[in-house]
């Protein structure tokens, strides 16, 4: 029973003794950070534990950091008085890339980042070949990338089949006989014959022996595939078109991600030789399958292209938006 009782009281003389210890301790480091605030002179904290807080320089006794100077009074000292306040040196907070905001209502969204490519639109491409066989006499665009406008004259034929279907178009004219002046006209129609070109032979009543081929649609050349004097053989690709109005975006979005994109979601689109500039676009297609290996589905987007600062084959960075909730 004596042994229990010497126990008992060496170690409340134990805790009191801490105690005590501990409260002197804190009243030093407080007097030391008071002191050095009054006096107008240069605290030390630690950058990772701001509640370090010394009147001289040297080490943080938690991480062996050195320790950074501030000024007295910046905001240390109320670190140091309430440990429920967390100061950090400006400095520190560069360094570490801290930011801060108000907090506020508003949606919430998902925000999905990934990168993208730069494809023509296949929906505005276009081959140019003839119906006929014939020889190339004169090329009105002769370089490939070369701007091209609808209705631009982009080369010239000649072709045996095609002048004698408009020489039988004259003379079925002459003859007075409907059925076959029908026939005749069917004919230079089913060769891509213009109504204004079959007027202008109208007008004429000649022959033209060659005839100019002009561009179906506003656009670049892709493909150049004759030179002048080439025979070109029925339906062989001449020339190949793209209209850079409008282009596609192709992503690969995570499976996982799959839940927050939709049809018609709005996407924006950055280029590295542009970074400051924004172009937006919306989604339009979201592929089917998805691919085995990187576990990614393909989305499409659609972009207009004014001044054709978007080119195909250039890398794009993508986000997607999707709004979880309302405010």
């Amino acid at each position: 029973m004596k042994r229990i009782f010497l126990k008992t009281l060496l170690l409340l003389a134990a805790l009191a003794v801490g105690y005590f210890a501990g409260q002197h301790g804190k009243h030093d480091h407080d007097h030391a950070a008071d002191s050095g605030a009054k006096a107008g002179g240069t605290l030390y904290t630690c950058g990772m534990h701001p509640h370090v807080i010394q009147d001289k320089p040297g080490n943080c006794p938690i991480c062996k950091m050195k320790l950074t100077p501030i000024r007295g009074g910046s905001g240390a000292g109320a670190a140091a008085s309430d440990p429920a306040k967390l100061f950090v040196d400006p400095a520190a907070m560069q360094r570490m890339n801290i930011r801060t905001g108000e907090a506020v209502r508003g949606p919430l969204r998902r925000v999905i980042r990934t990168v993208g490519t730069v494809e023509y639109a296949e929906t505005g491409q276009a081959e140019v070949s003839t119906k006929f066989k014939g020889w190339i006499e004169q090329l009105h665009v002769d370089t490939t990338g070369q701007q091209v406008h609808r209705g631009e004259p982009l080369f010239e034929i000649y072709s045996p089949d095609l002048y004698n279907a408009q020489v039988e178009y004259l003379l079925a004219l002459k003859s007075g006989n409907a059925a076959v002046r029908s026939s005749a006209l069917t004919k230079l129609k089913f060769f891509d014959i213009s109504d204004g070109q079959i007027a202008q032979l109208e007008k004429n009543g000649q022959a033209e022996k060659s005839l100019r081929i002009h561009s179906p649609i506003d656009g670049f050349v892709t493909d150049k595939n004759v030179v002048e004097g080439q025979m070109v053989d029925v339906g062989k690709p001449i020339f190949r078109l793209a209209d850079l109005s409008l282009v596609w975006v192709y992503a690969q979005i995570y499976e996982q991600d799959l839940a927050f994109v939709r049809l018609g979601q709005e996407a924006a689109v950055t280029l590295s030789y542009l970074p400051d500039r924004q172009f937006r676009g919306r989604v339009t297609y979201v592929y089917p399958d998805v691919d085995r290996a990187t576990r990614t589905a393909r989305v499409r987007m659609e972009f207009h292209n004014p001044g054709y600062f978007l080119k195909p084959g250039m890398f794009a960075s993508v986000q997607l938006t999707s709004e979880l909730a309302g405010s």
